[in-house]
C-alpha cells in the first residue's frame, strides 16, 4: 500500500493477491460448502451492502482516530517530561511498567460498568491500549539522546521547556514515530474488538451481527473490509512517516556514505 501511495505499483504483490483470490474462488467452488463462501459471493456482498459497510467503516475510523488523538496529545508530552526529568521518571515509570502488560480487553468490563455501552467505554479501551506504545517509546527516545545535544542546550542556556521542545522532541522524533505507528495499529485493532464486545455500531458490530445470523459470507466480507482498512491505514502511516522524517532519512543516508 505504501508503494502505491508513493506512486510505485508493486506488481508482484498485486499478482500474488489476485492469485490467492483465484485459488480461493476455485477451491470454494469445488468444496461447495456453506462454511466456505466463494470470493465472488463476498465481492457481491460488498457491492450490495456497501452502504452499511461504509457507515460501519466511518464509525470505526472515527472511534479509532479520536482514541488515538487523545492518547497522542496526552502521552507524547508525558513521555518527554518523564524522559527528561529523571526523578519524576523514576517515580512514574514503575507504575507504567506495572500496568503495561495488562491486556486492554481486561479494561472492558470496568469501562462498561462505569460508562455504559456507548462510545465512552470503547474510547477508554482504545486510549488505554494506544497510550503505552507512545509513552514508552517517547521516554526511551528522550533518554538515549546524544550527549552533544545536551551540551549544546547548556551552552545556549535553554530553559527546560525550550530544551524539551527544541531539542528533545526533534531528536527523538524517529523513535517516537515508531511508537506512534504502533499506537495507530493498536487503536484500530482495539476499536474493532471493543465494538464486537460492546455492540452498537461499527465494523466490529457488523461482524458480530453477521456471526449471530450465522452468515458466513457477511462474516468473511467484514473480515476482508477490516483487512483492507488496516492496509490503507498502514500505508497512510508509512507515507506520513516518510514525509515528516525525510530530513532524518537523508541525514542517515549521508552519514552512511561517509
Amino acid at each position: 500500500m505504501d508503494k502505491l501511495i508513493n506512486g510505485r505499483i508493486n506488481w508482484p504483490g498485486i499478482i500474488f493477491i489476485l492469485l490467492i483470490i483465484m485459488v480461493w474462488e476455485i477451491w470454494a467452488q469445488i468444496a461447495d460448502s456453506f462454511y466456505f463462501p466463494k470470493a465472488s459471493a463476498v465481492a457481491m456482498t460488498m457491492v450490495e451492502d456497501w452502504a452499511n459497510l461504509w457507515a460501519a467503516t466511518l464509525d470505526t475510523l472515527r472511534r479509532a482516530a479520536i482514541g488515538f488523538v487523545i492518547a497522542l496529545v496526552t502521552m507524547l508530552p508525558l513521555g518527554i517530561v518523564l524522559g527528561r526529568i529523571r526523578m519524576l521518571g523514576e517515580i512514574v515509570e514503575p507504575v507504567l511498567e506495572f500496568f503495561r502488560p495488562l491486556p486492554p480487553i481486561a479494561v472492558v468490563p470496568l469501562a462498561i460498568m462505569l460508562l455504559g455501552i456507548g462510545d465512552a467505554a470503547k474510547l477508554v479501551v482504545v486510549v488505554w491500549g494506544a497510550s503505552f506504545p507512545i509513552v514508552i517509546n517517547t521516554i526511551d527516545a528522550v533518554k538515549v539522546q546524544d550527549p552533544m545535544q545536551a551540551r549544546l542546550a547548556r551552552s545556549l542556556r535553554l530553559t527546560t521547556w525550550e530544551r524539551m521542545t527544541l531539542i528533545d522532541l526533534p531528536a527523538a522524533l524517529p523513535r517516537i514515530f515508531a511508537g506512534i505507528k504502533l499506537g495507530i495499529t493498536v487503536a484500530l485493532l482495539l476499536t474493532v474488538v471493543s465494538e464486537i464486545i460492546v455492540s452498537t455500531n461499527g465494523l466490529g458490530d457488523y461482524l458480530r451481527v453477521a456471526q449471530s445470523d450465522f452468515s458466513m459470507t457477511r462474516v468473511m466480507t467484514a473480515i476482508i473490509v477490516i483487512a483492507i482498512l488496516s492496509v490503507i491505514v498502514n500505508g497512510a502511516t508509512n507515507w506520513a512517516n516518510k514525509r515528516l522524517l525525510d530530513w532524518h532519512y537523508r541525514r542517515s543516508a549521508l552519514a552512511g556514505r561517509q
